[in-house]
């Protein structure tokens, strides 16, 4: 098959889910002999598309510059969302014309604000990789004793009102998880949705062998998006102190991109520091001797548990966390709910050595086995390989 992606933009280094995603399900789909073509708004910086083989690449023009391609037909809600978006109408003209161009058998646009691109797409498939379903992202986050999470309600009534929008220029959905599949069939009402796990590079993801630092434990991502700061204020507010006043040399370390005040404020609690925009992170995670990933919020697939897990990394998690994985005879790696029992599990692994490196063996072992991109894909082109064959019967 031909694929021609469309993302607002690929970024290097790779700190969102969406950036992650695209590229390795892009990497896979080649290595499984299908050709793929990229469209994004900006030349990708080399380092972003190192080792994917595009068999063609396009940017969108500059900012009001008159494209002649397809015509958008979007309905009159499909328009107002246009204008919300801001998205220059000249845009979903290139997608439709870069879809001609490339001969593509389908176009898969990736993000949030997307769905827009596919109302030139005439004539080929339309997909969009959405990974998590947005209105239930956004629910998850509600607190109502905290004023502060309520404007993710809004948010979910819009996103959901969007995703609703555009069913109908939808071919296929593909998502991470089946908790998001039954929301996108739920709030979007949206059919033919794939369920397609995310992967983690095991080649690039693997165990180093460098000195632990004692009592240490360490999480990472991006400190700008709402279920990692609340996983980070939990864990620093509920569990942190008391297992610092139990040991007293425990040091918890937060590495990630765009670290917004809230996360900053944590520093200020004794053994904690922050060490932002950091490219590279798998030395400092190998001299850490355990990663905790306390998720309150959110859905999909952590992609942090992955790379975790591939690193060979002791993990204590939250169950939500773990919600989506695919299980292979169990997950290897320790769950806690209450501050006690994270408080219980940490102490456990700082003071057994030979049960951190057992369950970090086992953690890659599950991971490989469990969540590869080739896997992903396969199932991607199965339901393309569907959605065409009913296309052609019509």
């Amino acid at each position: 098959m031909r694929l021609l992606f469309v993302k607002d933009g690929l970024a290097w280094p790779r700190s969102s889910g969406h950036d992650v995603h695209c590229f390795y399900m892009m990497q896979a789909l080649t290595r499984l002999g299908h050709d793929v073509g990229l469209l994004t708004a900006a030349e990708p910086a080399p380092q972003a598309i190192t080792g994917l083989p595009l068999a063609l690449r396009f940017t969108f023009p500059p900012s009001g510059e008159h494209v002649i391609g397809p015509e958008p037909c979007l309905s009159r809600l499909q328009e107002r969302f246009r204008s919300y978006w801001g998205i220059d109408p000249n845009r979903l003209r290139a997608v439709g014309r870069a879809a001609e161009e490339f001969g593509a058998d389908a176009v898969v646009v990736v993000g949030l604000n997307v769905l827009l691109y596919l109302g030139a797409v005439h004539n080929r498939l339309r997909i969009w990789y959405a990974a998590d379903e947005w209105a239930w992202h956004h629910l998850s986050q509600v607190r109502f004793l905290r004023p502060g999470t309520w404007g993710n309600l809004k948010q979910a009534i819009v996103k959901g009102l969007y995703e609703r929008a555009f069913r109908g220029l939808l071919d296929r959905v593909w998502v991470v998880s089946e908790a998001d599949r039954r929301a996108m069939s739920w709030v979007a009402g949206a059919g033919n949705v794939d369920v397609l796990p995310n992967g983690v590079d095991g080649s690039h993801y693997t165990p180093r062998p460098l000195p632990q630092d004692e009592y240490s434990c360490v999480f990472w991502g991006r400190l700008d998006f709402g279920p990692n700061i609340q996983a980070l204020e939990w864990f620093c507010h509920k569990v942190w102190p008391e297992l610092r006043q139990q040991v007293p040399p425990a040091q918890f370390t937060i590495y990630g991109f765009q670290p917004t005040p809230p996360v900053q404020a944590l520093t200020r609690l004794p053994g904690v520091r922050l060490i932002p925009d950091l490219p590279d992170l798998r030395d400092e995670i190998a001299h850490s001797q355990v990663v905790v990933l306390p998720f309150v919020s959110g859905g999909g697939i952590n992609n942090k548990l992955l790379e975790a897990a591939s690193m060979g990394k002791a993990i204590v998690c939250s169950p939500r966390t773990s919600q989506g994985l695919r299980r292979v005879a169990g997950l290897p790696f320790l769950q806690a709910s209450r501050p006690g029992e994270w408080i219980k599990a940490i102490r456990s692994l700082w003071s057994d050595p030979d049960r951190r490196q057992h369950l970090g063996a086992g953690a890659r072992q599950w991971v490989l086995a469990a969540h590869s991109w080739e896997a992903a894909a396969q199932i991607a082109i199965e339901g393309l390989e569907r959605s065409l064959g009913e296309s052609n019967r019509r």
